[in-house]
């Protein structure tokens, strides 16, 4: 696979992460900077994510942002919804 095919795939992959995490944010009520505090994650770093900024946000970042939704980061990476198996 070439290299502009990875990105292609990468940059797809984090668009996919931005959009869910903004809609779970939204689906639990929470503000940016509620996620940011729960999540100990930089605001400026959330935004960046879901603005499309990021494509590829840090295993430990996109992490804390899941679990700080009480959700499974495998599930995220997986494509599963809360609680399917």
């Amino acid at each position: 696979m070439a290299r502009s095919e990875l990105d292609e795939k990468t940059k797809n992959k984090g668009a996919q992460f931005a959009k869910k995490l903004k809609r779970e944010r939204q689906r639990e009520n929470l503000s940016q900077s509620e996620l940011s505090a729960l999540a100990n994650v930089p605001l400026d770093t959330l935004r960046s994510i879901e603005n499309g900024r990021v494509h590829s946000p840090g295993l430990f970042i996109a992490a804390d942002l899941v679990h700080a939704l009480n959700g499974k980061l495998d599930d995220w990476l997986s494509g599963r919804r809360k609680g399917k198996r």
